[in-house]
């Protein structure tokens, strides 16, 4: 068992085993973890002992919490350009993972947050337990949502609009409902399944599915499912202001509650965050995994500079005033995202 960069590495039988070991912070990924999984799958790549691999946490709480943010925030203030290679690490990692040749399987059981969202939705077979709560909270520290957000979650239509801007998390239940997720198997029966996956013989995509197919159960009922036709009404016009204003003048008494609920999420977040957000997702319908990726790459190099990220973080993270003084437009952010689009 090989322990280092907050990453701990193991083979048993056909399968290798990365497990995400940065438990203090609930598995946030440092570059030292991104490189740790990129070196790692070379070296297995050609490996005819492993046949295929898992991907899992270390921690009662959380699969993964996202990116690391102070890491970016410092690095940043520190006049460097680390920020920058920190998300060209991300992506390849996340297209390595994405383009591997043999299966990789994911499993979660706790918070699946930002990047650790989008580091399990480039695995090949996602399996969830009830524990897991999902969510792209990036508008909350004046940010978009990033790791290939704006395909997988465009792909939703109104309610990957409704995730985006307010950040809200869903359950494991509405994951598995929207297809995020493929699979649901109780945290209890976790321990069991990678059992039953270290003694196969063989380790294909499909073999797995079937081993995997033993340990499914039935989630509770969908919530966000009841909320469909709500998220419909409000969130699916094509600006801002026209989302807010209709959560402002809901006149149904059984949605009201929800709606004054997430206009007040969004009137705290950053205004540049959530137009950029919804910017991304509408045009996200019609393009490629791969051209999503690359406009948000070319967003994230201009969006320190332009965007409420460094204020975000410092509001939240580093002065936790949770004041943050967001920008009331960007005039030269507006017209990069005409130029991008």
């Amino acid at each position: 068992m090989n322990t280092e960069h907050h990453l701990m590495i193991e083979q048993k039988g056909g399968l290798g085993i990365i497990s995400l070991n940065r438990v203090t912070h609930l598995n946030a990924l440092s570059l030292e973890m991104i490189e740790g999984i990129c070196s790692q799958l070379e070296l297995w790549r050609n490996d005819a002992a492993i046949q295929a691999v898992l991907i899992k946490s270390n921690s009662p709480k959380a699969f993964c919490a996202g990116g690391d943010i102070r890491y970016l925030y410092d690095s940043y203030k520190n006049g460097t350009t680390d920020h920058q290679g920190y998300f060209s690490a991300e992506y390849k990692m996340l297209t390595t993972l994405r383009e591997y040749e043999k299966a990789v399987l994911v499993l979660l059981d706790g918070y699946v947050l930002g990047g650790g969202f989008g580091l399990a939705q480039a695995c090949h077979i996602i399996v969830s337990s009830e524990k897991s709560r999902f969510a792209m909270p990036e508008t909350a520290i004046g940010f978009f949502p990033d790791v290939g957000a704006t395909h997988f979650l465009s792909r939703l239509d109104d309610i990957g609009v409704y995730m985006a801007i307010t950040g809200e998390q869903i359950s494991s239940s509405d994951a598995l409902y929207l297809d995020l997720i493929d699979y649901h198997v109780p945290s209890e029966q976790l321990q069991a399944l990678q059992e039953a996956l270290v003694d196969a013989p063989q380790l294909t995509k499909q073999h797995i599915e079937h081993i995997v197919s033993r340990f499914i159960t039935r989630p509770a009922e969908s919530e966000l499912k009841q909320l469909t036709e709500g998220i419909r009404k409000h969130f699916g016009f094509q600006y801002l202001d026209e989302i807010e204003s209709s959560l402002e003048t809901e006149q149904e008494q059984q949605l009201q509650p929800w709606t004054s609920k997430m206009l007040n999420i969004l009137q705290q977040r950053s205004f540049v965050a959530k137009q950029t957000s919804l910017k991304l997702q509408h045009l996200g319908r019609g393009l490629s995994l791969q051209q999503c990726m690359q406009l948000e790459r070319d967003l994230q190099d201009i969006w320190f500079e332009h965007g409420d990220f460094i204020e975000g973080v410092r509001a939240l993270i580093v002065d936790k005033d949770k004041q943050p003084q967001w920008q009331k437009a960007n005039s030269e952010l507006e017209q990069i995202l005409e130029k991008l689009s």
